[in-house]
């Protein structure tokens, strides 16, 4: 696994990339003129995306607490 904390825990997409994703995604549920299953499909992918960012996030702040815990004890 990369150093680069903007990786997901599996390492496909960065952090920033599925940012990127889910405000495409939002700016695709805001119009008006969307079809229901259109939508239902995108907010399902939204859903994948926003699952796999989050724990990234968590992984993440897991990181810090382990190196943060090894500095205080030095």
């Amino acid at each position: 696994m990369s150093n680069d904390l903007s990786e997901t825990s599996s390492g496909t997409k960065k952090l920033s990339e599925q940012i990127d994703e889910l405000t495409t995604i939002v700016k695709k549920l805001e119009d008006p003129t969307i079809e229901l299953e259109d939508a239902l499909a995108v907010y399902e992918a939204g859903m994948k995306i926003a699952k796999a960012a989050q724990a990234a996030l968590e992984d993440a702040e897991q990181r810090i607490e382990t190196v943060s815990a090894a500095h205080s004890d030095s």
